[in-house]
């Protein structure tokens, strides 16, 4: 723990938090949040995180503080708090959009906004529940509530009142564990507890009552003396607590006596007893008890009079529903008459498992998709999640690094001891029961009565009553939620435990599960042909399951489609990969082509997207590309040709691209299609760019808008992004470059209008970079900073590969314009790294310029002149020259700084002649005003730049016209002087 959480610790313990806000007490020493006075209850970490806030009310708390202070820098992602502060504001029922209590101040933190009055220390009941919540350590996550109460009931019976407290929750769900752990921590007090077991047939009566009180007589010499005085019943039903003649005796004696009488006696025992101290009776899994505990419970619950007595019973709730158990109708009627309470174990949040998996494994804790996985998988039952944590541990110990068990968590089997206690409950089903359940298994978590009905060909009013009969039974299923639609048949049943249905699946006999998922497969796409929202994965995992590759492959093709419409490349990526790795199942036939063109190009697609433009892309457009020949007219032409020759581009190979832009050309006219003509508009537009040929690459682009302006509805992806905002960004640099700054900044505002609108996040970073490479050749260092921070919120919050490297580079240019040369190159020499290994090297020149210049700025002339070097080799391999005039201009710095001066004019001149070359006026009147400020600047030369300033008059607002202007106004006052 760093020193500042543990300062902020100290100040909690010293200084707890006790005030009452709204209609809510909040207590943090009692680990107690209350409205209008009964408990709320509120798991550990959100109870922190609300004490932190309220602690400090009316002031911004900051997530790191927040983290540090909660979590002790356990955990560091923001999203972990965003789930606790999630949980807060549910219970408290506060609206982030118009807060009462919790106010969000974006990107920075949380401020608590309610006003707060304190109010008096705690009762001696808040004292015990203290001593509870300093119980709570790293072995018990959660249940602060539960404890609470169980803390409050003990209280009222060491005043005298009797209490029934029952705890109540599925199997697994840590009843057990919370009644041991509750019963520690009243410490030296009489406790006696009796166990129900499982029985067939008749039980023996009053089993775990007889089992507590041989535990009390051994604890204490005085209680089969006082069962001798006022219950030989009970004391007969303890044979070695008389000799052979007391028993005789006593059966004579009790000849002919009633069950009554057995309770009368008990009540009188426990009135006895308590009245020399408090006893807490425990008597665990009611649903198995006899029918003679049942009515003794009642009996005690009901007597008159005063009892320091607190009998804390636990049972199954399913399983006391399901089977019309005695204890149901007790329960009802004990709380009815406010003789009785109840207290329902919920499943762990995910934040629960967070704090149980961090007690376990810190390392492991610290993955949150482990955390949201196993949350997830094991649905929070605590018995699930200690188990499946152990196991990963041990995996994890096993291999050495905790990712690989990560990656392992979906696919790793049950651990047998959970597996046996499953298979106990499938050894209880009826075979039409479990022939159901295992179909049911194989179709998902979720399933409808219509698709199991046509794959076991049963009528399906009674495979509907069956899945009622499993779901009143709160084991196997979850019914279908209300008001989820009018047709029963269509709404989903769902397993109500993942686990459980692993068990069945994996009981399946291979064989068996092989024609089911074929025949759910069938199923499905049939009630997707009627309109059922049934996924195209779902089917392919079916069919691939079942055995049916082509099918499985037509149907991984239609989800990978489908994941990279919804803006999801990382799914689309792991459809394509299945999809390719069946294609060896299938004999080379055209509709297999087909199929592996459409893979093999939504695969370079999402590459691109996720990983770069490396050789996954440029491998899997390749592929596709190998068999256009084979699949004329492909629906994935031209998204193949769009994004194949972009990429290339990308890659800094100009000449393949532009191989690929012909092609492209060529089939437009044969097809007369002007979406493939887009395609290769768009390639040759972006190559010439590169090549440094702004005119030849305005007229591509511009003949690309045009197209698009005709089109009236371009067809959906043909590209890796909006096409429009592409064009539109690259020809606001081609504009630039030629010196029409106005046109230029139309252009981008239209991208960056159109990119907003559109919501797609390749388009906005694409009108982002372009708006930043514009602010880079003006000079505007604060507008790049913003626009590099605008571009790192977008790439982390949807993993664009594309984008990481570029706005650190853009960040890194303006750093060292504003006065961290030294931090701005170490940023755009490790982005310019980055995006060497992301296969991107289009535009390499010009990164390794701007670190040249920052080095510059460092006053560090030899490694800006490294630099320099390695731009100008890239220049040569790659022949792009677009920024080749600005490197000229960084040589003649560099050369400048070294005192030669000769040297330094020579390469201001050839970045003059490489403007011209290029036929960019921008650049040339850049490298113009360099040259005018030297004192080697011939008449010729200030004539040639005035020429120039007048052929730009939509630069007149630019601060590079501004400067020339001043140069010649100068020189003008220098000859009248003379003169």
């Amino acid at each position: 723990m760093s020193k500042r959480s543990a300062l902020s610790a100290s100040v909690a313990e010293s200084n707890p938090v006790r005030v009452r806000f709204d209609a809510f007490d909040l207590d943090e020493a009692n680990a107690c949040l209350l409205r209008n006075g009964k408990a709320v209850e509120l798991a550990p970490t959100p109870f922190a995180v609300l004490c932190a806030l309220v602690r400090r009310p009316g002031s911004l708390l900051a997530k790191h503080a927040l983290l540090d202070e909660v979590w002790g820098h356990r955990f560091v992602s923001d999203s972990v708090l965003k789930t606790a502060i999630s949980d807060l504001r549910a219970v408290l029922e506060d609206d982030a959009r118009h807060p009462r209590f919790i106010e969000t101040v974006s990107r920075r933190g949380y401020r608590f906004i309610a006003t707060t009055t304190s109010i008096p220390a705690s009762s001696p009941a808040s004292t015990n529940i203290s001593r509870f919540r300093s119980l709570q350590g790293p072995s018990f996550i959660g249940r602060a509530e539960a404890l609470a109460r169980l803390c409050s009931a003990w209280d009222s019976a060491c005043s005298g009142r009797r209490m029934v407290v029952w705890v109540v929750g599925e199997p697994g769900i840590g009843k057990t564990t919370l009644i041991e752990h509750f019963a520690a921590g009243l410490g030296d007090v009489a406790c006696a507890r009796g166990q129900c077991v499982e029985h067939y047939g008749t039980g023996e009566p009053y089993l775990p009552v007889l089992e507590a009180l041989a535990e009390l007589c051994r604890r204490d010499s005085a209680v089969p003396t006082l069962l001798r005085e006022v219950a030989p019943s009970w004391l007969l039903q303890l044979p070695w607590l008389s000799t052979t003649e007391e028993r005789d005796a006593l059966r004579r004696d009790l000849a002919g006596v009633g069950p009554e009488r057995m309770l009368r006696e008990l009540g009188e025992v426990l009135d006895r007893y308590t009245e020399r101290q408090p006893l807490l009776l425990v008597t665990e899994d009611l649903h198995w008890s006899d029918r003679s505990t049942v009515q003794l419970i009642d009996y005690i619950a009901r007597r008159r009079g005063s009892a320091r007595l607190m009998w804390l019973a636990s049972f199954r709730l399913a399983e006391v529903v399901a089977q019309d158990h005695p204890v149901n109708p007790l329960r009802h009627e004990l709380r009815l008459h406010e003789l009785g309470e109840e207290i329902v174990l919920d499943p762990f949040s995910e934040v629960e498992v967070a704090d149980y998996v961090a007690a376990q494994s810190p390392s492991l804790a610290r993955d949150e998709a482990l955390v949201r996985a196993l949350h997830e998988r094991t649905d929070g039952v605590p018995l699930f999640v200690a188990s499946v944590t152990s196991d990963l541990i041990t995996r994890a110990a096993q291999s050495g690094e905790d990712a690989a068990v990560r990656a392992q968590l979906a696919n790793v089997a049950v651990p047998e001891n959970l597996a046996t206690i499953i298979d106990h409950y499938i050894a209880k089903l009826g075979n039409e029961q479990r022939l159901l359940l295992s179909a049911a298994a194989v179709c998902g978590v979720e399933f409808r009565v219509g698709t199991i009905s046509e794959v076991l060909e049963r009528d399906a009013v009674s495979v509907g009553q069956t899945c009622d009969e499993l779901a009143r039974e709160q084991l196997w299923l979850l019914a279908p939620r209300a008001g989820q639609g009018s047709d029963a048949l269509e709404q989903p049943y769902s397993f109500r435990h993942t686990l459980f249905r692993q068990v069945l699946y994996e009981r399946t006999p291979p064989s068996a599960r092989t024609q089911l998922h074929r025949k759910v497969g069938v199923a499905l796409e049939r009630e997707r042909a009627t309109g059922l929202p049934i996924a195209a994965s779902e089917l392919a995992m079916h069919f691939e399951r079942g055995r049916e590759p082509m099918n499985a492959l037509r149907c991984y093709a239609d989800a990978a489609g489908t994941a990279l419409a919804q803006l999801s490349p990382a799914k689309c990526m792991s459809f394509t990969e299945h999809g390719l790795n069946l294609l060896n199942q299938i004999p080379k036939k055209p509709e297999r082509d087909a199929l592996e063109m459409t893979l093999a190009t939504l695969h370079g697609v999402s590459a691109a997207q996720v990983l770069g433009f490396g050789w996954e892309a440029k491998n899997a457009f390749q592929r596709a590309y190998a068999l256009l020949d084979n699949v004329p007219g492909h629906p994935m032409c031209r998204l193949l040709l769009h994004s194949f020759g972009f990429v290339l581009s990308q890659r800094a190979e100009y000449a393949e691209a532009l191989v690929i832009a012909e092609r492209t050309e060529a089939l437009s006219a044969a097809m007369n299609d002007p979406i493939l003509m887009l395609a290769a508009c768009t390639v040759r537009g972006h190559s010439k760019m590169l090549q440094g040929q702004p005119r030849g690459a305005r007229t591509w682009l511009e003949r690309g808008l045009a197209l698009l302006e005709s089109l009236e509805a371009p067809a959906e992806q043909t590209s890796l992004a909006d096409p429009q905002v592409v064009v539109l960004g690259l020809l606001g640099i081609q504009l630039l470059h030629l010196g029409l700054v106005e046109q230029a900044r139309a252009r981008l505002r239209q991208a960056r209008t159109r990119s907003r609108s559109l919501g797609q996040p390749m388009a906005r970073l694409v009108a982002i970079w372009c708006d930043a490479l514009f602010d880079v050749r003006l000079g505007n260092a604060k507008r790049v900073a913003a626009l590099a921070d605008e571009m790192h919120a977008l790439v982390e919050e949807y993993a664009l590969a594309q984008g990481r490297a570029a706005c650190r580079w853009f960040r890194g240019w303006a750093d060292a314009r504003m006065g961290e040369p030294l931090e701005g190159y170490r940023r755009i020499r490790e982005a310019f790294e980055e995006n060497i290994q992301l296969g991107m090297l289009a535009g390499g020149s010009e990164n390794l310029g701007y670190a040249a210049e920052a080095l510059l700025l460092a006053a560090d002339p030899d490694a800006a002149q490294q630099q320099l070097r390695e731009a100008l080799q890239h220049v040569d391999k790659h022949g792009e020259r677009v920024y080749l005039p600005q490197l000229f201009l960084i040589e003649a710095a560099i050369a400048r700084g070294r005192g030669d001066s000769a040297g330094a004019g020579a390469s201001v001149r050839r970045a003059v002649a490489e403007a011209r070359a290029q036929e960019a006026p921008w650049l040339e009147l850049l490298a113009l005003v360099e040259l005018c400020e030297g004192e080697d600047a011939t008449a010729e030369d200030r004539r040639t730049l005035a020429a120039l300033v007048d052929r730009l008059p939509e630069a007149i607002d630019t601060a590079a016209l501004t400067k020339a202007r001043a140069l010649l106004d100068a020189t003008k006052r220098a000859r009248k002087t003379i003169s």
